[in-house]
């Protein structure tokens, strides 16, 4: 069965992702941040790193032009030995290449060949340096690997020189002054940079071991957190399922426990493993609470037959009646399939139960409609064909009376043919009653008033049996129609006197009532004969009689005025024990529900 999610159990999920989407980002941008930060470090390391030795060169240089006195010379050998310290410091595995290189570009001296010298741009450069001793730095790829270029703008003296052309205009060195004044006073318009090629790979080296670390770091925090993601997702997901079978099976307890039939759950031999309250309640005696408790019970100990397994593949269901505490109860077992993996032990079953009681007595109920239906039309019958000329015969009968009194034994002949002509007209009276019923006309009756009247009809007939009735009206009135239940008192009270007959000992003949949730019971009982369990069977039905004298009309039409109330009858009695006659009378508000 399918349970709706509820619509705020999505908010945690949303917000989980939302999170771990913030996560990654943040991660991702912070480890790009800091990437970018540590290359920037590096960077100005080595830019440090090439101005210092830029500047390292330029004093050797010019340490060599000290060295000439201005002593013109030797000029033409300053290229030379420039170019022997420059493939002497070059030949490090530090350096790519160093070089002096004019403004256009074009290589003065350099410690590698001119060919293998890179060509720099210095369009752009030229508006920055405006000072000799300025340096400025950047960084190039190319086969060899990653390439710091450091560059810086020579003295002039420097720049001289190397130009050949400058070289040969260049005076002579006056005694004197130093280097730097002859310098500043023949300097010439020519400039020239001093060009470094520093190799960077290996300061780049723990810059990449850095990025490779901070790349896996970043790679093993988001990898973790998808991971997290999913997991929370299932668990979140799990945790939904189980909500929602909570929920299932609270529904379905809900369902099993209200549900009106009983179910039973018996394991293979026969312990009942589960069982709803519907059957608790079926199983149950009516007057111990304490045996509603079925789970661990066996179900052999139950006073019930044991119901054959139905067949589940073919199909064939029989529901088994069975009588217990007063119940009809229909029983059914359905075993487990033996392929169903729900059910790996065999023998398993289910028992349902369902109680057929009120269904059972309204069958009793239609099938006694149906016989009073077709006495009803048998008594119609009789009643206009008998009626008539039985009115004629006691007429007869009567007037023979009259004229043979005194004259015996015609006399008494005549007086019996009266009285059984009397008995006749009430049998047929009777039946004229149950084929035509009154419409009832309900109203709140005083019991203790119907009992002073009952008393009053039936003073002759209790006074010659010897019987004081006890009232005991519990419940002081009734709903019920009033001339109807002067009836049913009357035919009732008629059967306790005549079960009394010539009893010897005390007689007793009772009418109590109580009242009960839904309506009040009304009692008539006495200390006679009683009744075996065949006769209490058939004591409602027309015409069965166990009297001589009986017509068997009295209690059938006792049931029809109760059906008619919409009410209830039970006779409880044993041969010697007395009877007890219960009338149940709804109140009108359960009457018009009922109805």
């Amino acid at each position: 069965m399918e349970v709706r999610s509820r619509d705020n159990e999505q908010g945690p999920v949303v917000a989980l992702v939302l999170a771990l989407i913030v996560l990654g980002v943040g991660s991702l941008f912070l480890t790009w941040k800091s990437i970018a930060r540590q290359r920037a470090l590096v960077e100005n390391n080595l830019f440090l790193s090439g101005g210092s030795i830029a500047r390292g060169v330029e004093s050797n240089l010019m340490r060599i032009v000290r060295s000439m006195g201005g002593n013109r010379a030797v000029y033409p050998m300053f290229p030379t030995l420039s170019r022997d310290l420059l493939q002497e410091l070059a030949a490090s595995d530090d350096f790519r290449f160093i070089a002096v290189v004019d403004d256009r570009g074009n290589v003065l001296v350099s410690s590698a060949p001119a060919e293998d010298t890179p060509q720099i741009d210095f369009s752009g450069i030229e508006n920055k340096v405006l000072d000799s001793g300025q340096t400025w730095h950047f960084m190039t790829s190319n086969t060899q690997g990653e390439t710091l270029i450091s560059g810086l703008l020579m003295r002039p003296v420097i720049a001289a020189l190397l130009s050949e052309k400058n070289r040969k205009a260049l005076p002579g060195q006056p005694p004197g002054d130093s280097p730097e004044i002859h310098e500043q006073k023949h300097a010439s318009g020519t400039r020239a940079y001093l060009i470094i090629g520093l190799n960077a790979d290996r300061h780049l080296q723990q810059f990449k071991q850095y990025r490779r670390a901070a790349m896996l770091q970043t790679g093993y925090v988001f990898l973790a957190a998808v991971f997290l993601w999913f997991l929370a997702f299932a668990y979140i997901r799990r945790r939904e399922q189980g909500k929602r079978l909570v929920r299932l099976e609270q529904f379905q307890n809900r369902l099993l426990d209200n549900m009106p039939d009983g179910l039973i759950n018996v394991g293979a031999d026969g312990t009942i493993l589960a069982a709803n309250g519907s059957a608790k309640m079926l199983l149950a005696p009516p007057d111990k609470e304490a045996d509603r408790n079925l789970v661990g019970r066996n179900w052999k100990d139950l006073p019930i037959d044991d119901p054959e397994p139905a067949e589940v593949e073919t199909g064939e269901y029989q529901w088994r009646q069975h009588e217990y505490h007063g119940r009809n109860l229909e029983i059914l077992s359905v075993p487990f399939p033996e392929g169903d993996n729900s059910a790996p032990e065999l023998g398993l079953r289910l028992v349902l139960i369902r109680d057929r009681t009120r269904i059972r007595r309204l069958e009793e109920d239609l099938n006694e409609a149906r016989r009073l239906a077709t006495i009803g039309s048998l008594a119609a019958g009789v009643a206009h064909e008998v009626r008539n000329p039985l009115s004629s015969l006691r007429g007869f009968a009567q007037l023979f009376a009259e004229k043979l009194k005194g004259q015996e034994p015609l006399n008494s002949y005549a007086t019996t043919m009266v009285q059984e002509a009397d008995r006749l007209n009430r049998v047929v009276t009777d039946l004229l009653y149950l084929a035509r019923p009154r419409a009832l006309a309900p109203v709140e009756v005083n019991l203790a008033e119907e009992g002073e009247s009952l008393k009053k009809l039936m003073r002759f007939d209790m006074e010659h049996g010897g019987v004081e009735p006890v009232f005991d009206f519990k419940a002081p009135t009734v709903w019920a129609d009033p001339d109807a239940l002067k009836q049913v008192l009357l035919n009732l009270t008629a059967n306790s006197l005549d079960a009394l007959g010539k009893n010897e000992g005390e007689k007793i003949v009772g009418i109590s009532s109580h009242s009960q949730d839904r309506g009040v019971w009304v009692c008539v009982n006495d200390n006679g004969s009683g009744m075996d369990e065949e006769i209490r069977q058939q004591a409602l039905e027309p015409f069965f009689t166990a009297k001589s004298k009986g017509t068997g009309l009295g209690l059938a039409i006792v049931h029809n005025i109760m059906r008619a109330h919409k009410g209830q009858i039970s006779i409880d009695s044993s041969p010697d024990q007395g009877t007890t006659v219960r009338l149940f009378f709804p109140n009108p508000a359960d009457e018009d529900t009922e109805t």
